[in-house]
């Protein structure tokens, strides 16, 4: 193996200090060899396909900021909001019952007794697990305790 660097190095260095003229014949046998190897490599590469000129034009460069259109808030094709007035009604939360202790409830997170105001009613009576609440058209509004905590003890002693 050695022998045949030696002799590869000796005759690579002969062609490179050798004029043109005195190449020897293996070399030229070379040459045809080394054609033929780049013709039958460029056969089987497949051939590059870049991307065509405009298309690099055309995409948007996220570094450019866009000069500001007409404001949509200015255009002529929206409709002005509508103007608060008086016909306006809030929707409120339903009264929830949420606790009976001894003579007080804790309706919709306050706590009430007998004879208080709830929103437009008047908290009437108080039962176990509901309350009677009655409006100034004498329209009644009966709520129940819809959930019972069991985790809950109280004991006395």
């Amino acid at each position: 193996m050695n022998g045949l660097f030696f002799l590869l190095c000796v005759f690579s260095s002969c062609i490179i200090a050798a004029p043109l003229e005195m190449v020897p014949s293996a070399a030229a046998h070379n040459d045809k060899e080394l054609i033929w190897v780049d013709q039958q490599i460029k056969a089987i590469l497949p051939a590059r396909v870049g991307v065509p000129e405009g298309y690099i034009a055309s995409l948007h460069d996220p570094m450019k900021m866009k000069k500001s259109q007409v404001s949509p808030l200015n255009s002529s094709k929206l409709l002005a909001p509508p103007k608060l007035g008086s016909n306006i009604i809030l929707a409120e939360e339903p009264l929830r019952l949420q606790a009976i202790i001894n003579k007080t409830v804790l309706i919709s997170g306050k706590w009430y007794k007998t004879n208080d105001i709830v929103r437009n009613y008047t908290l009437t009576e108080i039962k176990n697990n509901a309350v009677l609440l009655i409006d100034k058209k004498e329209q009644k509004l009966i709520l129940f305790l819809t959930k019972q905590n069991n985790n809950i003890k109280i004991t006395t002693k």
